[in-house]
């Protein structure tokens, strides 16, 4: 009866030194960069998120009224309003 390739795998003891990976023997060279790119994206979106968070905090605080208020003195100052 064949064995499948798991199965001829044995545990090594701990503290040895880990045997080439027959899967990447043929050529192939590992990616060590392989979850780079979700982590990349995950960072960023909880980035996004806080700096939403910020602003909704700020606008909600009536700093847009008041931003809004500001820009309107401020035009119809250059018109002589």
């Amino acid at each position: 009866m064949a064995t499948t390739h798991a199965e001829e795998r044995t545990p090594r003891p701990v503290g040895s030194v880990p045997e080439a990976d027959p899967d990447l023997t043929s050529g192939q060279t590992r990616n060590d960069e392989e979850g780079s790119l979700v982590t990349e994206y995950g960072l960023l979106a909880v980035v996004a998120a806080t700096v939403a968070g910020v602003i909704i905090q700020w606008a909600s605080g009536g700093a847009l009224v008041t931003l809004f208020n500001a820009l309107l003195r401020q035009a119809r100052a250059l018109v002589g309003a």
